[in-house]
């Protein structure tokens, strides 16, 4: 059933700003924080992210006997970074409940034959060409397997998954169109928090959310997770979201082949403020230094932020399976790499995955701190319903 977007507004042209594009400012690594002890983490280890203090801890007992380790403190005793070192049976439990596989340690001889793989890699690239971008189209029949370098990435059942993506992507938009404001190319003007967040953001996030239920590895939560995932995660897709429609000729944003009205940038910044728009501007430059605008890899983008357990979210339900959601986003983390190796090579999959990685926590942030402002300034109560649950 197409369901419309009903929005409505007075007409105003205003004039577009010719914008000139300052110099990307030089990158800054963002510190993680452990998913087990809250302290600085720097990657992910044993598929969670985390310190390199719990990394090998559990290294070293994540495949000891379940019940040789004791807990003097009932199972209750705190693990934060000053304290982890007091109890590991506690330790442990706290690795394991935050997603931390033991399936993944490696035994003496598999590191040993990684060690001789990476070796291996290392003499076979310094005889490659990197590869440049932009990046060349697939078949459009998926006959042919992708490869680079003699080595297979992108598989057609990976193909298929991409396009499905495109599909159900092209599918939302159909679905929610806007109606009831000025369409394209007219300009549609925001005076407030509370028009942010009624037309422009209402709009993708509706979008986004329809997209979302269409994804096999969505689907196959329980209704108890889908909602968790998307109040926590869809407001931070909406905004990265926007990051890719802006046009940095023109200083709007506009979704492409559609009816959306644009939206000035200084209107955004106006209701907002200017940090969390130069933080965004940040962000979206860092991404676009290693590749162009990119329909799919944007898509595998938001569905890796959408399989995301914010673990700094205090209201997080106990009835939430996290290993649940680790396991999808790791179907789209894995996508991501096949696809990035493909078309852009080692050494842009490399530097864009910390990026997206380190830009991604900063925007949950922004937008955790975003929340809090809006909820204490704006009358939320006068925003549809949709929006009242995501913020």
């Amino acid at each position: 059933m197409k369901s419309d977007i009903c929005i409505r507004w007075d007409s105003e042209t205003m004039e577009s700003k010719e914008y000139k594009r300052k110099p990307a400012r030089q990158y800054r690594k963002l510190d993680l924080i452990c998913v087990v002890c809250d302290g600085i983490a720097h990657g992910y280890n044993f598929d969670a992210i985390s310190c390199e203090s719990c990394k090998a801890f559990f290294r070293r007992n994540a495949l000891q006997p379940s019940g040789k380790l004791k807990c003097r403190n009932n199972n209750k005793c705190n693990v934060k970074f000053d304290q982890r070192k007091r109890c590991k049976k506690c330790r442990l439990t706290k690795c394991f409940s935050a997603g931390m596989r033991k399936e993944w340690i490696l035994t003496p001889e598999e590191r040993q034959a990684k060690r001789i793989k990476i070796e291996e890699n290392r003499r076979s690239k310094q005889n490659l060409v990197p590869q440049q971008f932009p990046k060349t189209e697939p078949t459009d029949n998926y006959n042919l397997l992708l490869t680079l370098s003699n080595r297979v990435y992108l598989t057609q059942n990976d193909l298929l998954k991409v396009q499905l993506l495109q599909n159900a992507y092209t599918k939302a938009v159909k679905l929610n169109q806007t109606t009831g404001i000025l369409q394209y190319p007219l300009i549609q003007p925001i005076e407030s928090t509370y028009d942010l967040f009624r037309m422009p953001i209402f709009i993708s996030s509706m979008r986004l959310i329809t997209f979302f239920k269409q994804i096999p590895e969505f689907q196959k939560l329980d209704k108890d997770e889908q909602v968790y995932l998307v109040k926590l995660n869809t407001l931070s897709i909406a905004f990265l979201h926007s990051i890719f429609i802006y046009d940095t000729k023109n200083a709007t944003y506009h979704e492409q082949d559609t009816n959306d009205p644009l939206f000035l940038e200084k209107d955004w910044i106006n209701t907002i403020n200017k940090e969390f728009h130069d933080i965004i501007k940040q962000i979206r430059c860092n991404l676009c230094e290693t590749i162009q605008i990119d329909d799919e890899i944007i898509k595998i983008f938001f569905l890796i932020t959408l399989f995301s357990s914010h673990f700094t979210l205090k209201s997080s339900s106990s009835h939430i399976c996290t290993l649940n959601i680790f396991k999808a986003q790791n179907i789209y983390s894995e996508l991501f790499w096949k696809y990035s190796l493909h078309y852009y090579g080692f050494e842009n999959s490399s530097k864009l995955f910390l990026q997206f990685t380190t830009g991604i926590v900063k925007l949950q942030r922004l937008i955790d701190e975003l929340k809090s402002t809006v909820s204490n300034y704006t009358d939320i109560t006068k925003l549809s319903p949709l929006m009242q649950s995501l913020l």
